[in-house]
Parts: C-alpha cells; structure tokens; sequence
C-alpha cells in the first residue's frame, strides 16, 4: 500500500516515519509541507492513503483534500491534528477523511489503521 504524508512539522513527520517503520508493505511514495506542494505530488503519485495534517503554512489540509478527492476517489484518509475540536472533525470528514486523530493523543493508532487497510487491500486483491 502506498502512501503519502502532507505535514509541514519536521519532527512530526519523522515521527510518523518511525512509527510505520518495518511495517511490511507500506511504501512511502511522498511528503508535501505546503498546499500547492501537497495537491501537485498527490495527483501525481495516486497514493493508496493519505496521512494529512490539517494545519499548513499556505492554507488548511481541507483544502488538499476538497482539491484532490474527486480525481482520487479511492485514496483513504487520515486526518492528524492537533486542532481535534468536534467542528474540525465534522469538516475533515464531509471533505473525505475516514479517520480523524488527535495528535497529541492519538498519534500511535495510524500504525495500526494503515496496517488494516493494507490487509483489505491484499484481501481484496485476492478474490
């Protein structure tokens, strides 16, 4: 399975690489830190997952996301933020999100959620 990373947190984003570290069939295809950046290399690399950072420097992940669902229609989506109010999450998922996380208590379920959603696929793949 695929996957992409749009957050613009350095130390997040290595966080989040050591977390899925060893994590068989997952494949990191990009990481973006701005909107533009995000929108261009998704439509370019057609991930299986997105793990998306609500809050950028050049805009807000719900604007990735508005941009890009419609072209990938497939594509699942993690929303990690640390802006996890009820009108953030209820935001995320009307423009696509699946999951919606809070960072700073959630941080370690994106392992386990992309490693369900690879076993799908490969079921999926199998019938």
């Amino acid at each position: 399975m695929d996957f992409f990373i749009v957050e613009d947190s350095i130390p997040v984003r290595d966080r989040l690489l050591r977390t899925l570290e060893g994590v068989d069939g997952l494949d990191l295809v990009g990481t973006a830190e701005d909107v533009p950046a995000a929108i261009a290399d998704l439509t370019t690399s057609h991930p299986d997952a997105l793990i998306l950072d609500l809050q950028l420097p050049s805009g807000s992940g719900l604007q990735v996301l508005r941009a890009v669902r419609e072209r990938l229609p497939r594509m699942r989506v993690i929303v990690m933020t640390n802006f996890a109010a009820e009108p953030y999450r209820k935001a995320a998922m009307a423009a696509g999100a699946e999951i919606f996380l809070d960072k700073s208590a959630e941080f370690d379920r994106v392992r386990e959620i992309l490693r369900g959603w690879r076993d799908e696929a490969a079921g999926t793949a199998l019938h």
